[in-house]
């Protein structure tokens, strides 16, 4: 053997053992869950997870990204309390494990993110500051992101979400069936109450309803006596599921069929209410779909960083 190709072999094994001591001393830094910008440059470089999960690894530089991020924005905020560390990297962490589901999900029911998505979101973020100087300048200064930044760890995840859903919503798969819940389109007529002028205001809603049974319109009457917002619209609250209402309004308004009327005012925290059902009908629920994936899904965290799905998938 010459001597340059021994010499060329030795500096190889002398880079190869440098760039195993590097790893070591990197991996070491990282299951300590160093906050060094030059550790985290390296765990970017070497890829280095911080959570090992059955749908896609979470990288070390992400969550400490992310963890950092939402430590810079909590500190920004004129609050009398904020969260603990624990509770940021819970925030850090489930985003970053959500968002490798939702991936996987993207794959199984086609859903993309296209440039006309993703104007559309850009506009709508200038819209609310005003100009677009003006929503660089506020996300620099809540995140410490440029706006490619701002839409690649932001936007990109939550729009996509969206399209997971929606495909999710639409599709007819055996195995969505079992995540079918009932929804409801309603309208209501609310009487705003008090304990000084509840016997009255009960009274006029008694009223109100009678005139109802006798035929006049309810939207009409909607716009007319009620107390809300919904007003306006005839007193329509569009559709909700289960669990987006108080108890007593929910109870009263899945009890109905279509297109029926409530025999009864319902008294709720808000007031008395007069309550029709316009439609019924059943949908996949997006959420407990997810709530599924997380409970069987195998998560290994190599660094020292709480599980926020610890008492799910218990």
């Amino acid at each position: 053997m010459g001597v340059k190709k021994m010499f060329g072999l030795g500096l190889l094994v002398i880079v190869v053992v440098a760039v195993g001591i590097l790893w070591a001393l990197e991996v070491n830094a990282v299951r300590r869950k160093s906050q060094n910008p030059l550790v985290v440059k390296t765990a970017a470089l070497f890829n280095i997870p911080a959570i090992k999960t059955d749908s896609g690894n979470i990288a070390y530089s992400d969550y400490m990204r992310d963890f950092q991020t939402l430590k810079k924005f909590y500190l920004s905020q004129q609050a009398e309390s904020r969260p603990t560390d624990e509770q940021i990297s819970d925030q850090a962490a489930s985003r970053l494990i959500l968002n490798e589901i939702v991936k996987k999900l993207a794959k199984q029911y086609d859903a993309t993110v296209g440039l006309e998505d993703i104007d559309k979101v850009k506009n709508q973020v200038v819209g609310q500051f005003g100009s677009e100087a003006a929503m660089l300048t506020e996300i620099k200064n809540r995140f410490g992101w440029t706006f490619d930044q701002y839409i690649e760890f932001v936007v990109k995840p939550v729009l996509l979400e969206q399209k997971v859903a929606e495909k999710f919503a639409s599709s007819t798969d055996e195995g969505g069936k079992k995540f079918e819940v009932p929804e409801v389109r309603a309208s209501h007529i609310l009487f705003s109450s008090t304990e000084s002028d509840d016997a009255k205001v009960k009274a006029k809603a008694e009223g109100v309803l009678k005139r109802i049974k006798s035929g006049e319109d309810f939207a009409k009457l909607a716009g007319e006596f009620g107390s809300d917002s919904t007003k306006s619209t005839g007193g329509d609250l569009g559709w909700f599921g289960k669990g987006q209402m108080v108890k007593e309004f929910e109870d009263a308004v899945f009890a109905l069929e279509s297109g029926q009327l409530g025999e009864n005012l319902v008294k709720t925290q808000f007031g008395y209410h007069i309550v029709k059902v316009t439609e019924k009908r059943m949908v996949r629920d997006f959420k407990a779909f997810l709530d599924e994936q997380l409970k069987t899904m195998s998560m290994k965290f190599l660094v020292p960083i709480h599980n926020p799905f610890e008492s799910l998938q218990k």
